[in-house]
C-alpha cells in the first residue's frame, strides 16, 4: 500500500541571526541562492550573502547567486537561472523571498539535469503538460517565506506563467516539496503594505477553499479554521502597523497553516477564477482570488461539512464582504473595474476560468452561467 505523508517538510520558526548561522552551518558545497539583491539590502543581508559565497568556494564547492526574481516567473525564467548555474552544481537551492522565488526555486529544480545544455521554452513547456519532469532527479529546496501567504514553502507544486500569457502552468511532484520551511517574521516587517495585504488575502483564500474543498477532512478543517481565524484578527493590523511584530508572527503562523491545508486539497473556484484575471489583465494574485471569495462562498454554503463554523468567524465583521471592505478599505478598490476590467471582458475570462484540479475540487460544480454571474458581482 502507498501512504501520503501529511507533511514532509520541517517547519520551524527563527530570528534572522538564527537563519544566517543555519544556513552558514549547512553541510554542502554547492548552493544555489534565490533572493532578489535589493532585499538583501532591505533585509541587511549582503554581508551574510559574501560569507556564505566565500565557504562554498573555499571548500571547493560553488555559488550561484540569483538576483533577478520575476513576480509571476516564466518558462523564460527558469531557462535564465538555468544557465546562470551552467557548468557550477547547486545540492541544495535556498529560496528566500515571496512565493515567486520559491517557486522560481521548483522551476529550477525540476528542471535541472537540462542545465549544461541548451533549452528552448517549447521543451520546457512541454515537460510541463506531458509531466516529463517527473522522471528528473530534483535539487533539495529550503523554502524561507518572506510574505505570508502563498504557503509555498510546504506544497509540491508550482506555477508557471506562460511568457507569451498563453496559459498557466502547474508543476507538481513530490520531490519538489523543500525539505525545511524556515519563517522568520522579523523578514516580513519590511514587506510593502500592499503586499502584505495582498499577500494576507491569499492565504485566507486557500485556507477557506481547503476547508470547503470536496477533499476536505476533519484534521484539514481543525487546521483551516485557526488560518482564518489568525488572519481575520491581524491582517489589518499588520497592515497599518507594519512593525507590529506580534501580529506579523501570527500572520506567519496563519500562512504555514493555510500552506498545510491547501496542500492536501489543493485550491477550488477562487483560484480557478482568478488565473485570467492576473495572466489577462494583470490583477494581483492576492486580489484576483479573494474578488470571488464571497460569491463562491454563498455559492456552496450548504455543500460542505461544518459550514456554519467557517461562516462564524466572520460573523462579528457583518460577513466575508463585509471583512473584506474593512480590511482592504483605503488600500484597494475591491472590483474588477478598478483594473481595467470591462463587462465585455466577462466572456474571456469565463473561457479561462475553468482550470482542472482547482475547479473541479469546488463543492458545487459550477458552470459558465454560474462563473459569468459571479464575474457580474464583482464588476463595480
Amino acid at each position: 500500500m502507498e501512504f501520503k505523508p501529511f507533511c514532509q517538510t520541517e517547519i520551524t520558526f527563527s530570528s534572522k541571526t538564527d537563519l544566517e548561522q543555519t544556513l552558514l552551518s549547512l553541510r554542502t558545497k554547492n548552493i544555489a541562492l534565490i533572493m532578489s539583491e535589493s532585499s538583501s539590502k532591505r533585509w541587511g543581508m549582503t554581508s551574510f550573502i559574501n560569507t556564505l559565497k566565500f565557504d562554498c568556494e573555499h571548500y571547493r564547492g560553488s555559488f550561484t547567486w540569483i538576483k533577478k526574481v520575476a513576480a509571476n516567473p516564466t518558462q523564460r525564467d527558469i531557462i535564465n537561472s538555468l544557465e546562470q548555474i551552467s557548468t557550477k552544481n547547486a545540492d541544495v537551492i535556498i529560496a528566500l523571498g515571496g512565493g515567486s522565488a520559491i517557486d522560481l526555486a521548483k522551476g529550477i529544480s525540476a528542471f535541472y539535469q537540462w542545465k549544461d545544455r541548451p533549452i528552448s521554452i517549447e521543451e520546457i513547456t512541454e515537460s510541463i503538460k506531458n509531466k516529463q519532469y517527473m522522471e528528473h532527479k530534483f535539487v533539495d529546496i529550503i523554502g524561507i517565506p518572506t510574505t505570508s501567504g502563498t504557503g509555498s514553502e510546504v506544497t509540491q507544486w508550482a506555477t508557471v506563467w506562460d511568457e507569451n500569457k498563453n496559459a498557466k502552468f502547474s508543476i507538481d511532484a513530490p520531490g519538489l516539496k523543500p525539505k525545511k520551511a524556515i519563517i522568520v517574521p522579523e523578514l516580513t516587517v519590511t514587506v510593502p503594505q500592499m503586499m502584505t495585504l495582498t499577500t494576507g488575502l491569499d492565504a485566507m483564500c486557500q485556507a477557506i477553499e481547503a476547508y470547503w474543498s470536496k477533499h476536505t477532512n476533519p484534521i484539514v478543517q481543525e487546521i483551516a479554521y485557526r488560518s482564518v481565524e489568525l488572519i481575520t484578527q491581524n491582517l489589518r493590523k499588520a497592515v497599518d502597523s507594519p512593525d507590529d511584530i506580534i501580529s506579523r508572527e501570527k500572520l506567519c503562523k496563519g500562512s504555514v497553516l493555510a500552506g498545510l491545508a491547501f496542500s492536501q486539497t489543493r485550491t477550488t473556484a477562487c483560484h480557478s477564477i482568478s488565473y485570467p484575471l492576473t495572466m489577462l489583465y494583470g490583477v494581483p494574485h492576492g486580489i484576483a482570488v479573494s474578488l470571488t471569495l464571497d460569491p463562491v462562498a454563498q455559492i456552496n454554503r450548504g455543500s460542505f461539512p461544518n459550514d456554519n463554523e467557517i461562516f462564524e468567524l466572520f460573523h462579528e465583521f457583518g460577513g466575508i464582504k463585509e471583512w473584506m471592505k474593512i480590511t482592504t478599505d483605503g488600500y484597494i478598490e475591491m472590483n474588477l473595474s478598478s483594473f481595467g476590467v470591462t463587462d465585455k471582458d466577462i466572456p474571456i475570462i469565463v473561457e479561462n476560468a475553468f482550470t482542472g484540479g482547482r475547479m473541479d475540487n469546488n463543492p458545487v460544480d459550477l458552470t459558465k452561467e454560474d462563473v459569468t454571474n459571479i464575474l457580474k458581482t464583482v464588476m463595480k
